[in-house]
């Protein structure tokens, strides 16, 4: 990577430090989720039919908005690569 300029290897490193920062804070709160959900497993199993349904629902349509959420995201990252590799494109077309 010695042929890139210094500002662009420190714009990679910080904004590998801002993910990996983000991923250790969502990495730490799924693993203190895994109670809830075995609660929430349990509770559907005592409940009737019907209950039992609207709380699959329910899950299904927050699963739906999480996945969208990180395809947001995932878009977001596709973002900022192009922005930081398109000035590096321009310089060396200009060489």
């Amino acid at each position: 990577m010695s042929n890139w300029p210094d500002w662009f290897q420190e714009a990679l490193r910080q904004r590998f430090y801002q993910l990996e920062l983000a991923s250790e804070q969502n990495a730490s709160c799924s693993s203190d989720d895994e109670p809830l959900f075995t609660q929430v497993e349990q509770f559907k199993m005592n409940q009737n039919g019907d209950i039992h349904q609207l709380l699959s629902e329910w899950e299904e349509a927050i699963g739906y908005q999480l996945s969208q959420h990180e395809q947001s995201m995932y878009m977001e990252g596709v973002k900022d690569g192009i922005r930081l590799i398109l000035p590096v494109m321009h310089s060396t077309v200009a060489r």
